[in-house]
Parts: structure tokens; C-alpha cells; sequence
């Protein structure tokens, strides 16, 4: 059985690029949020949950509290776009220390 990814594709690269575009603020990424303009897409809007409980269960996302589609991106899902939050931490505590 071969695993179809257009749909998780789609989905995911929406919700991640858009928590990278507003780090480190929350964002809503519910499908309301995301696709205004494509409410009666049942199948479409069945596969944004899934994703959005996917990257959850990955800690790739966070949920914020303050709001039920509010997220943000983990130390984990920056990686997936190059950045070491950990990594950029210890830089400017090295640097503090040293002034």
C-alpha cells in the first residue's frame, strides 16, 4: 500500500511556513484560519485536522493556550528549517557573559 501525501503535503507546508512567517508569535492555523475562501472542502478540511494532530504528536507544533487553533513551532520544527534555537541561545548567553 503506498502512502498519499498530496494532501498531508499541502496542509503541512501552510501550517509550518506559516508559524516560521510569525515566529515567535502564537498563530491561528485552524482551517478557518488558513483557508477562508474554502469552508465547504470537507475532504480538505478532514485532512488539516489530521496534520495539525500529526505535527502535535511529532513535536513539531505547540498549542498555545490562549486560543483553540493558536499554535507556535517547537525547537523541533524550527529544525525543520535550518534553525537551532538552542544552538542561538547559548551564543547570546556566551555573549552576555563576555560583556
Amino acid at each position: 500500500m503506498d502512502v498519499q501525501f498530496q494532501k498531508f503535503d499541502i496542509s503541512a507546508i501552510k501550517i509550518l511556513t506559516t508559524l516560521m512567517d510569525n515566529f515567535p508569535a502564537s498563530t491561528k492555523i485552524g482551517y478557518v484560519d488558513l483557508y477562508p475562501d474554502e469552508q465547504d472542502d470537507t475532504e480538505k478540511r478532514e485532512a488539516h485536522i489530521g496534520v495539525i494532530a500529526f505535527l502535535r504528536h511529532e513535536n513539531l507544533i505547540a498549542h498555545e493556550m490562549g486560543s483553540a487553533s493558536s499554535f507556535i513551532l517547537t525547537s523541533h520544527g524550527l529544525t525543520l528549517f535550518g534553525r537551532d534555537v538552542k544552538n542561538h541561545l547559548a551564543s547570546l548567553l556566551q555573549q552576555y557573559e563576555v560583556d
